[in-house]
């Protein structure tokens, strides 16, 4: 595999293939938050991207209609309908592509307080450590080739049966 190989991958498929991990850091409000979010073992390339994009899709599709509605200089009241309709679309057929998978990903949010002195932590914080490093540790080992797809699979699954169904 080339270096642009693995660019293009890492751009389509993310970071991870097991799903992702959302950290907002302290801000104003002295709170932090850090979500693990675990696809279903056995998300396809796919699948994975589909959903990536669906959690994109609020941000992205904002600029996407109003690039839309911008270059409808001409008309300007139709090139806004036409840009909300288009975000609007992008929910619609996002929500619809992803119906299957949406209720099967799980997730685990821990959240810091910052603000009394000393952090106040609350969540299942051993269970998101716990969860995270065996991700990671098994998908390097996988990257590195000293486990198989199977065993990064087997071991992603175990994870996921940990977490918390909705």
């Amino acid at each position: 595999m080339t270096a642009v190989d693995g660019v293009r991958t890492r751009i389509v498929d993310g970071p991870h293939r097991w799903g992702r991990l959302d950290v907002r850091p302290v801000g104003r409000t002295m709170w932090e938050t850090r979500t693990l979010v675990v696809y279903p073992p056995g998300t396809d390339r796919h699948e994975r991207s589909l959903l990536r994009v669906a959690h994109a899709w609020p941000l992205a599709g904002l600029v996407v209609a109003g690039a839309v509605t911008v270059a409808w200089t001409a008309a300007p009241v139709l090139g806004a309908a036409v840009g909300f309709a288009l975000y609007a679309l992008g929910f619609l057929v996002l929500r619809s592509a992803t119906r299957r998978l949406r209720p099967l990903v799980r997730s685990l949010t821990v959240t810091t307080f910052h603000g009394s002195g000393r952090p106040e932590v609350h969540g299942q914080v051993h269970l998101f450590a716990v969860s995270l490093d065996a991700l990671s540790a098994f998908e390097d080992a996988m990257r590195a080739g000293r486990v198989d797809a199977v065993a990064f699979e087997a071991a992603w699954g175990h994870v996921w049966n940990a977490l918390p169904a909705r």
